[in-house]
């Protein structure tokens, strides 16, 4: 089968998306599909993960910034001037004040007015322009483009459309929907015809979830198919997983960015006061946030002491610092809204083997999986966070370990083993059942 991949993360981009869209490619090559792919050149992503395809299949096209207008340039005027805003002379003259508040309401205001769908709209004729030449001359069976951002569906179903190919869409986030960033008024008008009409003309959707793959069957009629992250076995293989076996104390990590008010470390904070822990005692480190979204919150607990924040590392050492770690930390907002939502990072948790402490709802997909699995803990109240610490820490004094999970706790979620179900269905969307190598 051939399959145009349309998408703007992709390796070497250093994130979840990339990651997913990578091993997708690899996965297809592997099976004996021949692929294209249309993504973005130098994005602004770290770039530390590895291609797992030929570069030649790879098109890399230009885009634009279209944010890097600055507001001054917006209004013709000239920026402000480092004599502009000076400390006053001896003679008593006053500075000329940047105007700050009015060039953020501007900013806003320009974004609000350009950003449509979202800030990469820049890249979407460049991504047409070229995904249309591949189309007319290499004719594929199959586009499938996978967002956000959601200019990369824009940009997939007007090269499908002209072309009359099939289209899959896939919605790694929602879109008019979503509970982190819903659009309002006029724009969530619009929006919702963009994303209606691309609905509409895709055979099949894809998304990470049961439950929101079960709301798209419903809502839109058409065929939906829920694909998991997964975890590659390249990079979580079999084997013993003991953990920070050398330290005395009980290491959490976590691994990813924290979104301020939605995914929030209190109750651990909280646990950690409630036990007056040491950091002889535990110690919990994060990789790859901002240390804002931290440092104010342990403080406010008293256990700033326990907790460190490092830099973002690439895929291969996360891996390693997730093994080597005694318990995973995984956050999400505490609310109803939150349920479908699956952070990638679950399956690589599971991968590395370590046992998990969640925070989010309850009645989750992650918090349903973790539960299912017996592989730790999803609890939001500071008094049953404490006691399961304790209860890992005694282990550790005891054994010098705390235990690993089972091969059974990560069991059917390799990504290859995703990227089968989801073969499956983009050759019947194809219309060729059968076909797969």
């Amino acid at each position: 089968m051939k399959i145009l991949i349309v998408s703007w993360y992709f390796p070497p981009s250093s994130t979840m998306g990339a990651l997913r869209n990578g091993k997708l490619a690899r996965y297809l090559v592997a099976q004996g599909h021949d692929i294209r792919v249309v993504t973005v050149k130098d994005p602004p992503h770290p770039q530390t993960l590895t291609p797992e395809v030929p570069e030649a299949l790879i098109a890399r096209t230009p885009w634009i910034e279209i944010n890097r207008l600055s507001v001054s340039a917006f209004l013709g005027r000239k920026p402000p001037t480092k004599a502009d805003t000076a400390k006053p002379a001896a003679t008593g003259t006053k500075p000329k004040k940047a105007p700050a508040r009015k060039s953020g309401r501007l900013s806003k205001l320009y974004m609000a007015l350009t950003n449509w769908p979202d800030a990469r709209v820049g890249w979407l004729p460049h991504a047409v322009r070229r995904g249309r030449a591949i189309a007319a001359d290499w004719q594929p069976d199959l586009v499938f483009a996978s967002g956000p951002p959601f200019t990369t569906l824009n940009a997939g179903y007007l090269i499908a459309k002209k072309h009359r190919i099939p289209l899959v869409s896939e919605f790694r986030d929602r879109w008019t929907n979503d509970t982190y960033w819903p659009p309002g008024g006029f724009r969530l008008a619009v929006e919702s015809r963009m994303e209606r009409a691309i609905i509409d003309y895709s055979c099949g959707l894809v998304t990470v979830s049961e439950p929101w793959a079960e709301d798209y069957r419903r809502d839109t009629g058409k065929p939906a198919i829920a694909i998991l992250n997964g975890y590659d076995p390249k990079d979580y293989p079999p084997g013993p997983s003991p953990g920070a076996a050398e330290d005395g104390f009980l290491r959490i990590s976590y691994t990813g960015s924290i979104y301020v008010d939605r995914r929030d470390p209190s109750p651990l904070f909280q646990a950690l006061q409630l036990m007056k822990a040491t950091p002889e005692q535990v110690r919990v480190d994060f990789w790859g946030t901002q240390a804002a979204h931290v440092h104010p919150l342990a403080e406010r607990f008293g256990v700033q002491d326990l907790v460190e924040v490092h830099p973002r590392v690439t895929n291969e050492e996360s891996a390693r610092l997730q093994r080597a770690s005694d318990v995973l930390l995984i956050m999400q907002w505490d609310n109803p809204k939150e349920i479908g939502n699956v952070p990638g990072k679950l399956f690589e948790y599971l991968g590395a083997q370590r046992p998990i402490l969640g925070l989010g709802p309850l009645g989750g997909v992650p918090a349903t999986i973790v539960k299912a699995r017996d592989a730790g803990l999803y609890c939001n109240e500071p008094e049953g966070i404490a006691d399961q610490l304790e209860r890992w820490l005694e282990e550790k004094r005891q054994t010098g370990q705390v235990a690993q999970l089972p091969d059974s706790a990560r069991a059917g979620y390799t990504r290859d083993e995703q990227y089968q179900m989801l073969e499956r269905f983009l050759l019947a969307r194809g219309g060729l059942e059968g076909e797969s190598s």
